[in-house]
């Protein structure tokens, strides 16, 4: 089992805990919070120790999240819920008995559907009785760095993620998202 805590620069704060439940399935569950929104997300997988202390991880999961942003233009808000449909292969090199330092790479790939209020977001206008909501279906590839370096069992964390999006519908209004993040944490492995 390792569980994984941390914060990063968008603000947010962010929990993982991975529990092996065979030597080579495991589940993972994940969740963040921010000022603005939150995401959970739950995965199964396989995991493979491979030679020279390696180990590689195919992850399969769902996740649900909620969003709020404000335009300061307009001084509108976009606020609503989303879900993924993600998989994600992992890389990486854990401790050993000469070195406790480690580092990995992930790949997480998904489909995201949307469903967001548009309380004057992408252009300011006279009152309105009702908001438009859109429905919005995107793809979604992040990638992700990081090192951990301490004791036998807890170690801290260095973290370096990007995501991009590409909308297939509703292109001329563009989600918000951050496209670049680093983040500082802690890894306890029981």
């Amino acid at each position: 089992m390792r569980i994984d805590a941390g914060v990063s620069l968008v603000p947010s704060a962010h929990a993982t805990v991975s529990y092996g439940v065979t030597d080579k399935i495991a589940v993972q569950g994940y969740g963040s919070a921010v000022s603005d929104g939150y995401y959970f997300q739950a995965a199964t997988g396989y995991y493979k120790n491979l030679k020279n202390h390696s180990v590689m991880e195919l992850y399969g999961g769902l996740g649900y999240g909620y969003s709020s942003a404000f335009n300061s233009a307009t001084g509108g808000h976009l606020k609503g819920d989303y879900q993924l449909y993600f998989t994600q292969v992992n890389f990486g090199k854990i401790s050993s008995p000469k070195s406790n330092f480690e580092t990995g790479f992930g790949l997480k790939t998904g489909l995201m559907h949307s469903s967001m209020t548009d309380e004057y977001y992408y252009e300011s206008e006279t009152p309105k009785s009702t908001f438009d909501t859109y429905e919005d279906n995107s793809f979604v590839l992040e990638p992700v760095g990081f090192i951990r370096t301490g004791g036998d069992k807890l170690k801290f964390s260095l973290k370096v993620g990007a995501t991009w999006m590409h909308q297939f519908t509703n292109k001329d209004k563009a989600l918000p998202y951050t496209p670049f993040n680093l983040g500082l944490g802690v890894n306890y492995r029981l």
